[in-house]
């Protein structure tokens, strides 16, 4: 019993830990819901091209968000309509170059490593958002039939 508890206290614990940054990115999603509208997301991240992947990186590289408040970010452009491969360069590169992680690898490496990484993430994230772009799509799911006089 005592293992269960030290389980579901370590738990709310992280979940505590966690939350201003989910928060954080509730707000970032917010606001670009707010500010960014959808047609003008549609227009630029909606198409399966290289065009949509590279826009989405290089909008996801200065945004200030960790790998917990990106992913309703990500959420709230998805539904805005940008492409899945789209999605996830922004997803790929936000928190690579986060204020927090480029601290980090000035304090951890050196200048130049801190000038690399963000092209490093850039890049990365093209990649990523071109091969999932390539990936084929799901087919939608049937709806059940209706029962016999509903309809």
């Amino acid at each position: 019993m005592a293992i269960l508890l030290d389980v579901l206290s370590e738990c709310w614990r992280i979940l505590l830990e966690s939350a201003p940054y989910v928060l954080f990115g509730f707000f970032a999603a917010g606001l670009l819901k707010a500010l960014i509208p959808d047609d003008a997301v549609a227009r630029h991240l909606g198409r399966n091209g290289a065009g949509s992947v590279i826009k989405a990186s290089l909008f996801g590289i200065p945004l200030p968000l960790c790998s917990c408040g990106v992913i309703p970010a990500a959420i709230g452009l998805r539904k805005q309509g940008a492409s899945k491969g789209a999605t996830a360069s922004f997803l790929i590169s936000v928190p690579e170059t986060g204020v927090d992680s480029m601290a980090i690898t000035w304090a951890l490496l050196d200048p130049l490593m801190t000038l690399l990484r963000p092209l490093a993430a850039f890049f990365t994230a093209i990649c990523a958002g071109l091969w999932i772009n390539r990936l084929p799509e799901a087919p939608e799911p049937e709806a059940p039939p209706l029962p016999p006089g509903c309809g």
